[in-house]
């Protein structure tokens, strides 16, 4: 009997789970292993922070989703692996023996170096720590978000929205980014569109800047002093440390490389997925969900054939795909290539894709 590993509860192996649930692989040992019972679903995030959702609602339980999926689920972090003896060394001692495994971890978020930092928890990854994190979100009168990309934006004019619907439209919140305007690599009417969009609702940008240092309460930069309560970094990706450690190639960052049928250049029974990887012919990909959620079904046919001894199939990643953020008041904002368009039915749609995401893989 051959087995197979999954790391990490992400998207990519929520699939594989979902395709156990229907499937029939009694010849396969299937194994999931993840530091959280919960899989929190980050697309959902803003809703969250703007009270829309509860917490049971943009969670998956993996452990139960494994049970239905007949998949031995183990709540541990892996700390490092073996490619030669092909097992896995965990947080607790553990030592798992695999035939094939895949790597879904993510990333963590890049703290930069600014002087008094860390001081604070400006992150918010794990995501188990959410809640506490919304809370004195919610609490601050003065919210610093470090950061340009999409989920400090969303984030920001979520909580804004929050603010407003409570009564504390008085409660400052400010997006601080070196770049020259919100959403950059979106293009310029994108940016456009979501700049103006954000100062309207009250936000205070402060673009084109880099924050230099954190002290007494504010940030600095050359041209501002930004008083702040909490702040929240999200600064870029950051690779699992453990694949620097190991024979197994990565790019100049750190993350696994992976040719197109999602495989590791230096093995071929190990797998790279989402964020933790790079596709060594699609390397400008950015690291976003989206692409991770598309890598699933070949992910999942992959491993299949390979246990069968079949060729396997390539990913091909779009050129350019369709992108809904949630900007807070039930109000979404799609983007297309150089296409955006903010709106209330936008939100609805959004609303239906995020929770048939839910459902569709928690099993129900």
């Amino acid at each position: 009997m051959k087995t197979i590993i999954l790391v990490g509860g992400g998207n990519n192996h929520l699939y594989c789970l979902k395709k156990l649930i229907k499937t029939n692989t009694t010849e396969i040992k299937w194994i999931l292993i993840s530091p959280s019972q919960y899989h929190y679903y980050s697309g959902m995030f803003s809703e969250y922070i703007e009270d829309l959702y509860s917490l049971e609602k943009i969670r998956i339980d993996l452990k139960n989703l494994c049970k239905e999926a007949s998949v031995d689920f183990v709540e541990s972090t892996v700390l490092s692996f073996d490619p030669y003896q092909q097992n896995l060394l965990t947080d607790k001692g553990e030592i798992y023996s695999y035939d094939y495994v895949s790597f879904g971890i993510g990333s963590k978020y890049q703290m930069p170096a600014i002087k008094g930092l860390e001081k604070y928890t400006p992150s918010i990854k794990p995501y188990s720590q959410l809640p506490t994190k919304i809370e004195k979100l919610h609490n601050s009168r003065n919210s610093l978000f470090i950061g340009a990309d999409s989920t400090s934006v969303e984030l920001a004019l979520s909580l804004r929205a929050w603010k407003m619907k409570n009564g504390l439209s008085n409660d400052q919140i400010s997006i601080v980014h070196s770049a020259t305007a919100l959403l950059e690599e979106k293009g310029r009417n994108t940016s456009r569109t979501i700049t103006e969009f954000a100062i309207k609702q009250g936000l205070t940008l402060y673009s084109g800047q880099t924050v230099q240092k954190i002290e007494n309460g504010y940030a600095y930069t050359k041209e501002a002093k930004i008083p702040f309560d909490e702040v929240i970094c999200l600064a870029g990706p950051v690779a699992p440390p453990m694949f620097r450690s190991n024979p197994i190639k990565t790019d100049n960052k750190g993350f696994m490389l992976v040719n197109s049928s999602l495989q590791s250049l230096s093995f071929s029974n190990i797998f790279g997925v989402g964020d933790c990887a790079t596709l060594v012919d699609f390397s400008h990909l950015p690291k976003k969900g989206i692409t991770a959620a598309r890598q699933g079904p070949i992910l999942w046919k992959n491993l299949m054939r390979s246990v069968e001894g079949k060729a396997l199939i390539p990913f091909e990643p779009p050129s350019r795909h369709l992108s809904i953020l949630s900007v807070g008041e039930k109000k979404g904002m799609l983007t297309y290539g150089s296409f955006s368009i903010v709106g209330s039915w936008i939100w609805r749609l959004k609303k239906r894709m995020d929770m048939r995401f839910i459902k569709k893989d928690s099993g129900e």
